[in-house]
């Protein structure tokens, strides 16, 4: 009998866990498991209620608001933090908090150095205290961006959020599934950058079926797509989105999904194939290239030149709309 009841106490405390033991266990890995420990590690910070279980984080605010549709504010390839960067930042996060986003998406391509990385997040911890969820790209490291978001969680920015690692945001009438890195090695910035594998897919259509809200799914790549107006296309190169991705939206039945890699594509959303939605009307599937927050002037698909994009998601039930947000043009010195 002794020896039994110690065994269900070893058990227990098994099950119990520090969500720090957990980021510590997959730092160094690109995604982490769809797994789950109990009870939940639970912390609260400026509004915000975060209880993480392993592969899920439930997100809730203390003071709730009935009948608010969930909002989440789309930035990607941040890339630096010098003045002019900093400065559109600010524009962009000014929207969000106008809009009362539930999460702002760093959905990759957040810088390849690691002391701006740390910059970069830290900056961002302090520019605003709603919840932070964040993507590897093909330009990072996988194990630098988990470090750097393992040290700014430890220094108090706890609401910043590895989707890498955890996998699944369980928010208020919105679930995002996130999948760190690229498909194709061809085009990874540095050795030892973040190549998902089929396995890390196949978590993911765990954690959709998990998932007890209206699921979007967060990648810094997109899905393959068809023709020239796509979200995938490149001049040149055709529609180079992952074919393997586009194999989990259907078996998942995932409607929504946030992909901000193919710069020349950016500033627009489609539907599942390709075909162009429009901005601030209700759609049933629609996917999004929030494109890059950098200034750096860079000619989009559609002829014009963006100075720094961003975007908003609104999510109604089974539908969903999106806005883009343009960043004004640097003036001259």
């Amino acid at each position: 009998m002794r020896l039994l009841c110690c065994a269900l106490l070893c058990s227990s405390l098994a099950l119990a866990e520090d969500f720090s033991a957990w980021e510590e266990r997959y730092q160094f890995d690109c995604n982490g498991p769809f797994e789950h420990f109990s009870p939940a590690d639970v912390k609260e910070r400026e509004g915000w209620r975060f209880e993480h279980t392993g592969g899920t984080v439930k997100v809730t605010r203390l003071k709730a608001r009935a009948g608010k549709k969930p909002v989440l504010g789309l930035l990607a390839g941040i890339k630096d933090l010098e003045p002019e960067t900093r400065t559109m930042l600010d524009v962009f996060i000014a929207g969000f908090e106008k809009a009362d986003v539930d999460a702002i998406v760093i959905g990759g391509d957040s810088s390849s150095e690691p002391d701006v990385l740390d910059s970069i997040l830290g900056y961002l911890g302090k520019a605003t205290s709603r919840p932070l969820l964040v993507v590897a790209g093909n330009m990072e490291r996988g194990a630098a961006l988990n470090y750097a978001i393992l040290k700014q969680r430890k220094a108090g920015a706890t609401h910043l959020l590895n989707l890498d690692v955890i996998r699944r945001y369980d928010g208020d009438g919105v679930d995002v599934l996130g999948l760190g890195g690229y498909h194709d090695k061809a085009y990874l910035h540095l050795a030892g950058g973040c190549i998902y594998k089929q396995k890390d897919i196949d978590a993911l259509e765990r954690a959709a079926a998990a998932a007890d809200d209206t699921v979007v799914l967060l990648t810094h790549g997109p899905p393959r797509q068809k023709g020239q107006q796509a979200i995938d296309y490149v001049p040149g190169a055709d529609n180079v989105g992952d074919p393997h991705l586009s194999e989990l939206i259907s078996k998942a039945k995932i409607s929504f999904g946030i992909h901000g890699h193919i710069l020349e594509a950016a500033g627009r959303a489609t539907d599942v194939a390709g075909k162009p939605v429009a901005q601030k009307k209700l759609h049933p599937a629609l996917f999004v290239n929030q494109g890059s927050a950098n200034p750096l002037p860079w000619k989009l698909n559609d002829g014009t030149t963006s100075y720094g994009l961003a975007a908003l998601l609104t999510i109604d039930g089974k539908k969903a709309s999106y806005e883009i947000i343009r960043g004004p043009k640097a003036k001259a010195p």
